[in-house]
């Protein structure tokens, strides 16, 4: 299994992990959750925290990583499924997704893109992704065209 690559579209932090959550809790299990933000990682990790002991208490029983790309996090685990939360303007996602593409992991990358710093169109980040999501759920890139 490769990484599937899924987008969305969010107006701040909270909101990106509220969608990111949303689908983590609806739709996958047994995986481990990095979240990686261009923001200040102190206050981010209590939101964090807060959103998902808040809105997702089925999700208590997995583990929730703040580090940086901690290298030694994603090797330590031979078999393990990841979600990569990746949230922050679309420079900051792009560099992070290089490395992401790199790294031998399975699983998921979740890219949350800031809606008030976008460069290319829309339709174009969606296109190189393999799903689009939404507070909603997963939209296939189909319907949306």
């Amino acid at each position: 299994m490769k990484k599937i690559k899924l987008c969305c579209f969010t107006v701040n932090s909270t909101h990106a992990y509220i969608i990111a959550n949303n689908f983590i809790d609806n739709e996958l299990e047994n995986v481990k959750v990095i979240y990686i933000n261009e923001k200040n990682e102190k206050i981010e990790r209590r939101k964090i925290k807060n959103i998902v002991s808040k809105f997702y208490k089925k999700m208590d029983d997995k583990l929730f990583y703040t580090e940086w790309l901690n290298e030694k996090i994603i090797n330590e685990y031979e078999f393990e499924k990841f979600v990569f939360v990746v949230n922050g303007k679309e420079e900051f996602i792009n560099k992070v997704n290089k490395y992401l593409d790199i790294n031998s992991s399975e699983g998921y990358i979740i890219n949350c893109y800031d809606i008030f710093d976008i460069k290319d169109e829309v339709n174009e980040i969606i296109n190189v992704h393999d799903f689009y999501i939404n507070t909603a759920g997963v939209v296939k890139k189909e319907t949306i065209k």
